[in-house]
């Protein structure tokens, strides 16, 4: 249905509008999804704000799928193959996946601790501030486990296995941000139960904040060419998100943040050259070959024969000298 649009992708090159468009449909999605947060929220929590809780993936796909046609950042990343059919499966099976986790989580005891810890993070939790610095609070605060948690998934090689399953995607696209083998959901669960029990803001709040990195997530696996300046500093999306799937270690391993990239900056960990923007290649260098089946991706990380160690940069561009072929260029 969206390739009807590419006759209006051309024709919408070099204009004013998709200058205006490059900058503005960042900030004004964020800036719509807290307003949807909010009216969803203020009666509290409602069977008519989940519903609208549960359709949100949707409407942001439905939202976001036609500016991927009309301005993609790489139109090799318009078409995938059956990659969308996978990952709506996994999109799926990982609602399952977190419901499994909780019952792991009460299997190890930890749900004992968290009952014990959790109102002392209601009585710690600042209610009385504005929404907003409520909500970027929550989102800073869970994004630096997460942090942690990712930099682990690469810098540890067992955990890294587990993971190369969300960086097995050859392309970008909207949807596929949520692509976890599920041993990472269930590992993830367990990793956030015990600090999470002492950040406990009101039910209202956790919600913006998950619409918020719902509508964050798009933007960090869309394919739509943005000029996102010092936006890029703040959020984990765009480019810096493009170099953490780089299919070589040295540019790979960086840019972890869930949401926000300060934790990055902080940590030493963001990449974002001035001069250049990021190539179109991405995947997993040595494993060229690597599933992309449901079930591949779920017995991936205990195939003996499969390697799923990135590539060195200057190893990749050895190959390519000894082959002939140009190096790696950046995506038009």
């Amino acid at each position: 249905m969206w390739r009807h649009l590419d006759y209006w992708s051309y024709k919408l090159e070099g204009t004013l509008l998709r200058k205006i468009l490059s900058h503005t449909l960042f900030p004004f999605t964020i800036i719509l999804s807290f307003w949807i947060g909010m009216k969803l929220v203020e009666n509290g929590i409602t069977s008519l704000s989940v519903v609208g809780f549960v359709l949100l993936p949707i409407l942001f796909g439905l939202y976001c799928a036609p500016f991927e046609r009309l301005m993609p950042y790489s139109r090799n990343w318009l078409e995938g193959g059956n990659d969308t059919a996978v990952d709506i499966i996994m999109y799926f099976s990982g609602a399952f996946w977190s419901g499994m986790s909780k019952l792991i989580v009460g299997a190890l005891f930890i749900f004992g601790t968290v009952e014990l810890l959790e109102p002392y993070g209601h009585d710690l939790w600042p209610d009385q501030w504005h929404p907003i610095i409520q909500v970027t609070m929550f989102i800073l605060i869970k994004d630096f486990f997460r942090y942690w948690f990712h930099r682990a998934l690469h810098e540890v090689p067992f955990l890294w296995r587990i993971h190369a399953a969300h960086h097995s995607v050859e392309r970008l696209y909207w949807l596929n941000g949520i692509r976890a083998h599920p041993l990472e959901i269930i590992s993830q669960a367990i990793f956030y139960a015990i600090p999470l029990a002492l950040v406990q803001p009101s039910a209202e709040i956790a919600m913006i904040a998950i619409i918020l990195q719902l509508s964050i997530g798009i933007f960090q696996h869309s394919n739509i060419d943005l000029n996102l300046g010092w936006w890029e500093y703040i959020f984990s999306i765009g480019d810096n998100h493009r170099y953490h799937h780089y299919p070589d270690k040295g540019v790979g391993d960086s840019n972890y943040g869930g949401e926000f990239i300060v934790w990055d900056i902080l940590f030493g960990t963001f990449h974002n050259p001035r001069d250049e923007r990021p190539h179109d290649r991405i995947g997993i260098g040595t494993a060229p070959d690597y599933p992309m089946t449901v079930a591949g991706l779920y017995l991936a990380p205990f195939m003996t024969n499969q390697s799923t160690v990135f590539r060195r940069e200057d190893d990749e561009r050895d190959a390519q000298d000894e082959l002939g072929q140009p190096s790696l260029q950046p995506a038009e």
